[in-house]
C-alpha cells in the first residue's frame, strides 16, 4: 500500500470495481481522480464528492501518476490508448490485490475459462472453508478483488478471472491457475478470437516451476494452450483435466468413480453419485479439478468424501426451480453460449427448451447432435425468429417473444406429454436484449415459475 502514498490515482470506469478501487486507495493515496463514460454515474460520484475529470483530455491525464483501469474497459478505449501514447503506467484490480497481499505469503488460486469458472471457483472454496482453512473468495464472481480483506496470517485467495480481467493483468502469478475450456466468447470486446485466447493465457504468463497450472486438454484450445506452456524453459508444475481419456499423474474418471492418480497413486475417492447431486458431465469436470487443486493443497480423500456432496448448484446453473410427479422446471440462465446449452440439452431426456435472446457468433448446427431429445421449443428475445427458422424442422417451434409467454407456452404444451418432462430455460444467447444481465433474466424466470406455481396451489 506504501506504493501508493505519495501518488495521484486515475479511475477509469466506475461500476463495482471502480467503487472498490477509489474506496481503497481513498486513504492511502494523495488523490484521485476518476471517470466515467455515462453521465448519470459522473453525477452520482460528483455527489459523493469524488474529483471527476474527463481523463481523455491529455492535459487531464498527465495529472496522475497511475492509471486504475476497471474490467470492463474495451481494450481500445480512448483513455487507455492515451495512457499508453502518455507512458502513464497502468494497472487493474488482480495486480494491485496482488501486490499487496503477496507481501504477507498468502496464496493465491486463480480461476478462468469461458465455461464454469464460477462452478469450480465456489466449489473451491466450499472444500477449503468446510475443512477449515482461512480462505476468501472474490473477483468475477461477484465480490470486487480490491473489497477482500488481508488478514495478517497468511490465507488462501480464491479468484474468479474474467477475460476482460486478464487483459488488463501483468504481474498477477498465481500459486495454482485453472483454465476449464476456452470457446468463441467475448469477440467483439477483445476484438478477435486469437487476442481472446491471449488474454485467457496470461493466467499462466508469470508462473514458474514452483507453481500449478491444471488444465482442461479435452478442449481443443486448453490442449494448444497446455502444449504451448510445456514448451517453456520455466514453466509451472501441469495436471492435465480429460474425461476421454486416462492419463498418468491426474484425477481421472473411471467406470462412474473418481480417481487420485497423483504420484501415480491409483485411489479411488467415490463414485460420482456419492461426491455430488450436480448434473452433467461439465460438472465432473469441474469436480476435477477441484480435487485436483484440493488434494495438492494438502485435503484428504475423507475430507474431500464428507465436505464435497455438501455443495449446492449456483444459481442460474441448471438450477432446479420447481419439481412434482410430472415436469420439473430448470433455470439456466448462465447458458450465454451455445456450448453451455448444448451442456444442457444432454443432461435431460424429454425437453421443452425456451431459449433466445442476443445471439453470439456461433452457427445452430453447432447443437444438432443433442437436439432428439426436445419436444418443442419457444424462443424469445431478438434471435427468436432465427431459432424457430433453423429448428422447426425437428420440432415444435414458437416466437413467444418474451418470457413470460414462453414459460406460459411451455406448461401448456408440458400437459400434452404423457412422460415425465423437462422445461429447460436455457437461453444460449446473452440476454442484454431484454434483462441486464443474465442474473436478471433467471431473476425474472424464477419469479415467474414461482407464481404461476403458488396460483395453481390455491
Amino acid at each position: 500500500m506504501d506504493n501508493y502514498k505519495n501518488k495521484i490515482i486515475g479511475v477509469l470506469g466506475l461500476g463495482v470495481s471502480g467503487q472498490s478501487a477509489i474506496k481503497y486507495f481513498s486513504h492511502n493515496s494523495k488523490k484521485i481522480i476518476a471517470w466515467d463514460d455515462a453521465i448519470e454515474i459522473r453525477k452520482t460520484f460528483k455527489k459523493k464528492k469524488v474529483n471527476i475529470k474527463n481523463l481523455s483530455v491529455s492535459k487531464n491525464l498527465q495529472l496522475i501518476d497511475l492509471l486504475f483501469v476497471s474490467p470492463g474497459i474495451k481494450p481500445k478505449h480512448s483513455v487507455l490508448l492515451l495512457a499508453k501514447k502518455l507512458k502513464i503506467n497502468i494497472t487493474s484490480d488482480l495486480d494491485v490485490f496482488w501486490e499487496e497481499a503477496l507481501n504477507r505469503k498468502n496464496k493465491f488460486i486463480v480461476v478462468t475459462g469461458s465455461n464454469g469458472k464460477s462452478t469450480v471457483t465456489s466449489m473451491i472454496h466450499h472444500l477449503l472453508r468446510l475443512t477449515n482453512k482461512k480462505v476468501f473468495i472474490g473477483g468475477n464472481i461477484g465480490i470486487p478483488i480490491l473489497s477482500l480483506k488481508i488478514p495478517n496470517n497468511s490465507s488462501y485467495y480464491v479468484i474468479e478471472a474474467s477475460s476482460y480481467q486478464l487483459e488488463l493483468m501483468n504481474k498477477l502469478k498465481p500459486d495454482i491457475s485453472i483454465l476449464t475450456n476456452i470457446i468463441p466468447d467475448h469477440i467483439e470486446w477483445h476484438g478477435s478470437m486469437k487476442k481472446y485466447i491471449s488474454a485467457k493465457e496470461k493466467i499462466f504468463l508469470n508462473q514458474n516451476n514452483n507453481d500449478l497450472a491444471i488444465i482442461n486438454v479435452d478442449n481443443l484450445e486448453g490442449f494448444n494452450l497446455y502444449k504451448k506452456i510445456n514448451k517453456r524453459k520455466i514453466k509451472p508444475i501441469i495436471i492435465k483435466i480429460s474425461l476421454r481419456k486416462k492419463l498418468n499423474n491426474t484425477i481421472y474418471l473411471s467406470k462412474e468413480n473418481i480417481i487420485d492418480n497423483l504420484d501415480n497413486k491409483n485411489i479411488i475417492i467415490g463414485k460420482v453419485e456419492d461426491l455430488t447431486s450436480l448434473k452433467g458431465l461439465h460438472n465432473i469436470e469441474n469436480i476435477l479439478f477441484t480435487i485436483a487443486v484440493s488434494i495438492h493443497i494438502g485435503l484428504t480423500h475423507n475430507e474431500i468424501r464428507y465436505n464435497l456432496p455438501k455443495f449446492k448448484s449456483l444459481p442460474n446453473r441448471l438450477e432446479t426451480v420447481y419439481e412434482d410427479k410430472k415436469i420439473e422446471i430448470i433455470n439456466d440462465s448462465k447458458a450465454t453460449n451455445l456450448e453451455s446449452c448444448k451442456v444442457a440439452l444432454s443432461c435431460f431426456d424429454e425437453i421443452i427448451w425456451i431459449a433466445g435472446g442476443r445471439r453470439k457468433k456461433e452457427e445452430f448446427t453447432y447443437l444438432n447432435n443433442n437436439i432428439n431429445n426436445i419436444k418443442a421449443g419457444f424462443f424469445i428475445g431478438e434471435s427468436a425468429e432465427q431459432f424457430v427458422n433453423y429448428f422447426k424442422d425437428y420440432f415444435y417451434c414458437k416466437n413467444s417473444i418474451n418470457i413470460k409467454d414462453a414459460v406460459s407456452d411451455s406448461l401448456k404444451f408440458s400437459q400434452t406429454l404423457k412422460n415425465y418432462n423437462t422445461v429447460l430455460f436455457s437461453p444460449g444467447c446473452s440476454s442484454f436484449d431484454q434483462f441486464k444481465n443474465f442474473e436478471d433474466r433467471g431473476k425474472i424466470f424464477k419469479k415467474i415459475i414461482n407464481n404461476l406455481m403458488l396460483r395453481e396451489s390455491l
